[in-house]
C-alpha cells in the first residue's frame, strides 16, 4: 500500500489529506507518510 500511496501522491492522484487519512485507516505508519511528503517537498524543491 505504501508504494500506490507514494506514486499516487506523487502523480499529483492524491493529497496530502489523503495521505493522512491512509494513516489514520491503518494503511500505511505515520512515518511512511512522512517519508511520501517529504519525498515530494525535497523533489519540488530541486525544480526551483
Amino acid at each position: 500500500m505504501f508504494e500506490r500511496l507514494k506514486r499516487l501522491y506523487d502523480n499529483g492522484q492524491i493529497s496530502k489529506d489523503a495521505i493522512l487519512a491512509a494513516v489514520s485507516k491503518g494503511w500505511i505508519t505515520k512515518e511512511q507518510a512522512e517519508e511520501i511528503i517529504n519525498l515530494k517537498n525535497d523533489q519540488n524543491e530541486g525544480d526551483v
